[in-house]
């Protein structure tokens, strides 16, 4: 294993995980090879833009593409959740909602008075000088939705086990380290595995 220590172009891998290549579009659905601009006869792609957005803002760039990454897996994850509720409420001869409020019903437990009092103690220097009576409403559907939300993740995971034919192919973003031989590091340098660190050298 091999051990690589870089500056700020490592604070933007540790920072945001997955990066994307120089050539990915984070923004657009334009091909890397596409024509954005022309002058003179110079034509200007979309791979070559995205590269100097990369050597002018690394940060910004992979910040982008991994918010528009997550969005997408984000959004990607109700999909193929509504898809895997509808195949179950149809093999139960019911409605997809019917189906999913039976379900949810299973697994989500009533919101108690001792946990609306704890959310409020928790929560009271936002309340704006509002009583818990004031608030006990809005508490309570807070609380109520968020067990909601987590009764349809259960019951969507527990219907994804239950199936061999669910694949997800979304790719996430990555980057290519380009490594010269004067960079810090230590270990063999044809070891099988190579780590990059963020660290304070400069």
């Amino acid at each position: 294993m091999r051990r690589l220590l870089f500056g700020a172009l490592l604070l933007v891998v540790t920072a945001c995980g997955n990066t994307p290549s120089a050539a990915q579009s984070p923004s657009s659905g334009q091909s890397s090879g596409e024509v954005v601009a022309e002058l003179g006869g110079r034509k200007v792609t979309l791979k070559e833009l995205d590269e100097k957005w990369q050597a002018l803002d690394p940060g910004e760039q992979a910040r982008v593409t991994q918010l528009l990454y997550q969005n997408r897996r984000n959004a990607l994850d109700q999909l193929v959740g509504d898809l895997l509720i509808e195949d179950a409420a149809k093999a139960a001869g019911v409605s997809p909602q019917d189906y999913l409020l039976q379900e949810t019903k299973k697994r989500a437990q009533p919101v108690t008075d001792a946990e609306v009092q704890q959310f409020f103690d928790a929560n009271k220097d936002r309340a704006q000088g509002r009583t818990l009576d004031q608030l006990r409403g809005t508490i309570v559907e807070f609380l109520a939705s968020q067990r909601e939300q987590q009764a349809r993740a259960q019951v969507v995971d527990e219907l994804k086990k239950k199936r061999t034919d669910v694949k997800v192919l979304l790719d996430p973003p990555r980057i290519n380290v380009k490594l010269e031989p004067h960079d810090p590091a230590v270990g063999p340098e044809n070891a099988p595995v190579t780590l990059v660190e963020f660290s304070d050298y400069q």
